[in-house]
C-alpha cells in the first residue's frame, strides 16, 4: 500500500524537472516568439506572459521552480525588452520599474500556487485518513479477527509513517523505548528536524495497545531518519492502534494469545 507521504514525494520527483524546465527555458521561448516584433505594445504586455510561465512552472515544479521562472523571466524581459537592447542596463525608470514588478508579482504567484497546491494536498490527506479509520473500524464492529485487525494496522501504519519496520509486542517489554503518546507527543529520543516536521526517534518508539483498560503490548515503531513526521499523522497512529485494542478487548483470552510473534 503506498503511503500518502511517498506519494507526494514521488509526485514532485516527476513534475519538479519539468517545472524547472519551463522556469529556465520559457522565458527564452517567450523572448524568441516576441523579440521580432517587440514595440511599445508588446514592451508593455510581454511581462504578463512572462507572469503565465512563472505560473506553469511553480504549478509543475513548486516553490524553486517558480522562484527560478520569476528570476529568469524579469532578467529576460530586461535583456529583450528594455533599451538598450541585448544589455542587462535599463535607462528608463518605468522599465526597471516593470522589471522588479515583474520578479515581485512573480515571487507571489508562486507562493499562492504553492498555497492552493498544499491546500489541495491536505484536503486529499483529510480524507484518506478518513478511509483509514473507516475501514478499520468496519473490521472491527464486524467481528473480525484481532489478529487480522492487527495485521492490517500493522501495513497502515507503516504506509502512513514511512516506518523501517513495524512489530507487535506482547508484555513484559525487555527493551524500554520513547513512547508515543495519545495527543502526538513524544518524551525523550534522538529526533531531528526534516521537511518542516521532526522524526519518530531514531531508536524507535512505541505505541500501546491498550482495550477497555488492560494493556495487550505494543507496536514498536523502527523509523526512517530520514522522514519528518506531522503531529496529525502521529495522533492518527494511536487513533489506528486503539482499534487493536478494541478487538483484541473484544475476543477471548485463549485467540488473544496466539498473537505472540506477529
Amino acid at each position: 500500500m503506498a503511503s500518502r507521504g511517498l506519494s507526494a514525494v514521488k509526485a514532485d520527483d516527476r513534475l519538479g524537472p519539468v517545472g524547472l524546465a519551463i522556469g529556465v527555458f520559457g522565458p527564452f521561448a517567450v523572448a524568441a516568439l516576441l523579440v521580432p516584433f517587440r514595440g511599445p505594445v508588446v514592451t508593455e504586455n510581454v511581462a504578463l506572459v512572462f507572469v503565465v510561465v512563472v505560473v506553469l512552472s511553480a504549478a509543475c515544479g513548486g516553490r524553486r521552480a517558480g522562484v527560478v521562472a520569476a528570476v529568469v523571466s524579469a532578467m529576460s524581459y530586461d535583456f529583450f525588452f528594455t533599451r538598450p537592447y541585448g544589455s542587462l542596463k535599463i535607462d528608463r525608470a518605468e522599465d526597471a520599474f516593470t522589471a522588479l514588478l515583474l520578479l515581485g508579482i512573480g515571487f507571489v504567484v508562486a507562493e499562492l500556487v504553492i498555497a492552493t497546491r498544499r491546500s489541495k494536498e491536505a484536503s486529499a490527506r483529510v480524507h484518506a485518513d478518513m478511509r483509514r479509520l473507516n475501514e478499520i473500524a468496519g473490521r472491527v464492529s464486524a467481528g473480525a479477527d484481532a489478529k487480522d485487525v492487527l495485521q492490517f494496522v500493522q501495513a497502515e501504519l507503516v504506509a502512513l509513517l514511512l516506518l523501517r519496520d513495524c512489530r507487535f509486542e506482547e508484555p513484559p517489554f525487555d527493551v524500554a523505548f520513547p513512547s508515543l503518546e495519545r495527543r502526538g507527543a513524544i518524551e525523550g529520543g534522538r529526533r531531528r528536524w526534516v521537511g518542516g516536521e521532526f522524526t519518530l526517534p531514531a531508536e524507535g518508539v512505541e505505541v500501546l495497545v491498550i482495550g477497555r483498560g488492560r494493556l495487550f503490548g505494543r507496536f514498536v515503531l523502527i523509523p526512517d531518519w530520514d522522514v519528518g513526521v506531522s503531529i496529525e499523522d502521529r495522533v492518527l497512529a494511536v487513533g489506528l492502534v486503539d482499534q487493536v485494542g478494541a478487538a483484541l478487548a473484544a475476543e477471548p483470552w485463549p485467540r488473544r494469545t496466539e498473537l505472540s510473534g506477529t
